[in-house]
């Protein structure tokens, strides 16, 4: 499910922003993290180290529904050189386990792993 593309702007060495957005009681809620902190585990799921995220935690219990976007200014796209991706999945906290303590080696400081299982990825740029 992860094109070559995506995988680029995941591996290129100029981070670029992600942006997660859950949705909460009040509406939409956005936080932000960055490529380089992003793992594909060996299916295709993300691993992404959590620091803060308390409010998307919360909207995650109540509705694990989440979308994503990825870019990067630095990889061709379509037309021009940056491209971006939308990406909608399901997430879950994680505290434990082995995707918990790959991404804990890697980010001593994050409280939890946020896992993504993608349902589909569009390139939008």
């Amino acid at each position: 499910m992860l094109n070559e593309k995506l995988l680029e702007v995941l591996r290129h060495p100029a981070d670029g922003e992600v942006a997660i957005v859950t949705q909460g009681i009040d509406g939409p809620h956005v936080v932000n993290t960055w490529n380089s902190y992003i793992h594909v585990s060996q299916d295709d799921k993300l691993l992404i180290p959590v620091g803060g995220m308390n409010k998307t935690e919360e909207n995650i219990d109540r509705d694990n529904r989440v979308k994503l976007t990825i870019g990067s200014r630095e990889v061709q796209g379509k037309n021009y050189k940056g491209t971006g991706f939308l990406i909608i999945g399901t997430a879950q906290f994680l505290k434990n386990g082995p995707d918990f303590d790959l991404i804990s080696e890697k980010f001593p400081w994050s409280r939890a792993t946020l896992l993504i299982t993608i349902n589909s990825v569009e390139n939008t740029l």
